[in-house]
């Protein structure tokens, strides 16, 4: 009797809760580009249906389609789902409403045919932020992808933050910094078949040397990121064709005080095998590839 009552009790508190706590990675918003289906500027027009699914409804809407920014030009509307009413809500739930305009990045649904989601926090953004997505699309076709090595490059996404008029303090001392660099490296599947990429950071399998416009490299401490852990499923990433997967976690460079060009000198190797922990393909090789940035 006991036992069930704290059960009663938890599971009341549970449903009291309007969210449950969740937390969100970082993903660099070109990252979310260069997996979407669709990208389209649009309004939702209307809601069309609902669907029941494990045990929750979701809407979904029209969104008419005013420019497409990847997809076909004669695209003009797109069926958008979300999660409609419930019991409780989780803190990863995003939704939208009837009316609301923006770009949406879109993701396909696994099950419904025709039906996306934009299910990350980043894949709608306001219309105030259109020139800044264009501009991030524009830095993914930017990138500088190494030769293919059976149909995997190598390349690199670098995020800048200027830091000129924030009051900047190492070990005491004031610097006085002109930016915060962060790189993500990245891999492209330009063949034709899906491959698998091994992500295990205790094979060190990612190397970054960083080069300043002085002709200087940069110290880039790694930290403890090479830590226990056994080889599971998880760390073979697919990557289907022209597809992009992120590698990694992003790597800070150091607090950058001089302007010009930095030159990266970036690295992705894998010799392991799949064994009985994935199907299909494991990309097994050596990359190297250069990638710039400049801080002005």
């Amino acid at each position: 009797m006991k036992k069930n009552l704290i059960l009663f009790i938890a599971l009341a508190g549970l449903l009291a809760v309007p969210h449950l706590q969740a937390s969100w990675a970082y993903v660099p918003l070109e990252l979310r580009l260069a997996g979407a289906k669709y990208i389209v500027v649009g309004k939702i027009d209307r809601i069309v249906d609902g669907i029941e699914r494990n045990n929750r409804t979701y809407d979904v809407g029209a969104i008419k389609v005013q420019q497409v920014l990847k997809g076909p030009k004669t695209l003009k509307e797109v069926k958008l789902m979300w999660p409609g009413p419930a019991p409780f809500a989780l803190s990863t739930d995003i939704k939208f409403r009837k009316g609301q305009e923006g770009v949406w990045i879109l993701y396909p649904d696994k099950e419904e045919k025709d039906v996306y989601w934009a299910s990350f926090p980043t894949d709608y953004q306001s219309l105030k932020n259109l020139p800044k997505v264009k501009e991030k699309m524009k830095a993914l076709k930017a990138i500088k992808w190494s030769k293919p090595v059976e149909g995997l490059q190598l390349g690199a996404i670098v995020e800048q933050s200027d830091l000129r008029n924030q009051k900047i303090t190492v070990k005491g001392r004031p610097v006085k910094a002109l930016a915060r660099a962060t790189v993500y490296i990245v891999l492209r599947n330009s063949g034709k078949t899906p491959t698998h990429a091994v992500n295990f950071s205790q094979d060190k399998q990612l190397t970054i040397k960083a080069i300043g416009p002085d002709g200087r490299e940069l110290p880039i401490a790694l930290g403890n990121r090479f830590g226990g852990g056994k080889l599971a499923q998880h760390h073979f990433l697919e990557i289907m064709p022209d597809a992009v997967r992120s590698m990694g976690y992003g790597m800070s460079l150091p607090l950058i005080t001089k302007s010009g060009e930095y030159t990266l000198e970036l690295g992705y190797a894998n010799k392991r095998k799949s064994g009985d922990l994935v199907k299909g393909s494991v990309w097994i090789g050596q990359l190297k590839g250069k990638a710039t940035f400049k801080v002005k």
